[in-house]
């Protein structure tokens, strides 16, 4: 396991982002970097092997499931100091679960409509799915430390729930809470009001994607407080896939508020605005001195954009998508199970 050294000379972070559905692609490569694990003859759970483990959306359910204790078979309310879940486990969630938290829609300019005016969809099928997967787990059971980002409506500000953060407090929330609000994306699921297990801290939050889909940057700036005495920092951040945007200018000019939110145009104030934070995070990171940063995005075509088609032809491409990644990446992730 590791342990909170808040002395060790290089730190290591995992950042997964957000993406709905398209959490599948960042889930399969971290499969893939387990298996490499297990054949160097170490422990395949991620967590043994990242000192912090940030997440957003879909990457916080991947993050907090990572860091899961496993349940004592002899009392349901007590946990063992041993992992839960694999990032098999994970993969086996996306593969099954999907169409529970995103079941499919007609698409029609119905349904367009439909969501211009409420959530697209019932928040029931995603609760069942995070209570089936963390139960009472709280984030003071969590085998190693994580950082999951959100934003508050009642404070204006990102929120950003962390283990270490409550090391000094009475506080704590259960796992499913952090996982509901972090993945509360606008226009999808209604946003959800968290409260801490003493009744006396609560948030109103929504996605963790409008304060940095990429919470890499902020997980660097945690680490920088849980280990001061760290001279070197490891990033592996993996993304949900990268659908480099042209807007025709000639039809961009005549636009009008609905057009510039309209999914049928790509959304495209969302995207222009997650994807310019998105290369400000790695820009700022691959110039910092003291940070290995190593970032996994692949590129995905329009028909796999939507963040919560979970159709079973969808699946299969972002499969592909990902296995051309990890080949693309061979290299880094030999590397990296090698050296973490």
């Amino acid at each position: 396991m590791v342990f909170l050294n808040r002395f060790k000379r290089k730190v290591t972070i995992l950042s997964i982002d957000g993406g709905g559905i398209r959490g599948y692609i960042p889930a399969l490569i971290l499969e893939e970097l387990s298996h490499l694990f297990a054949k160097t003859g170490t422990s395949p759970h991620l967590s043994r092997h990242f000192d912090l483990i940030a997440g957003t959306s879909s990457g916080s359910l991947t993050a907090l499931a990572l860091t899961a204790p496993k349940a004592d078979p002899s009392n349901d309310s007590r946990f063992l100091p041993v992992p839960q879940y694999s990032a098999s486990d994970i993969v086996n969630t996306y593969e099954t679960r999907s169409l529970d938290i995103f079941p499919r829609m007609p698409l029609s300019q119905i349904q367009y409509l439909k969501q211009a005016f409420h959530d697209k969809y019932d928040d029931e099928g995603l609760e069942k799915v995070l209570d089936d997967i963390f139960g009472k787990r709280t984030v003071r059971d969590s085998l190693t430390d994580f950082l999951i980002s959100s934003y508050d409506l009642k404070s204006g500000k990102p929120v950003m729930i962390r283990k270490s953060i409550l090391k000094n407090s009475n506080e704590n929330f259960y796992m499913k809470d952090v996982a509901r609000g972090s993945s509360a994306a606008p226009t999808f699921f209604e946003p959800h009001h968290m409260t801490s297990l003493t009744g006396e801290t609560e948030y109103y939050l929504v996605d963790g994607a409008m304060a940095a889909n990429n919470p890499a940057l902020y997980a660097y700036v945690e680490a920088r407080s849980c280990f001061p005495g760290a001279k070197k920092f490891l990033i592996l951040s993996v993304g949900t896939g990268n659908l480099p945007h042209q807007w025709d200018y000639r039809k961009a000019k005549d636009w009008g508020f609905l057009d510039w939110i309209s999914p049928q145009n790509g959304t495209p104030l969302y995207s222009i605005l997650s994807g310019s934070r998105e290369q400000c995070i790695d820009d700022q990171l691959k110039a910092m001195p003291n940070i290995e940063y190593h970032r996994i995005n692949p590129l995905i075509g329009k028909e796999n954009a939507n963040i919560d088609d979970a159709s079973v032809e969808n699946m299969v491409q972002l499969k592909t998508i990902a296995r051309k990644a990890i080949e693309e990446n061979r290299e880094l992730l030999d590397k990296l199970s090698r050296i973490l």
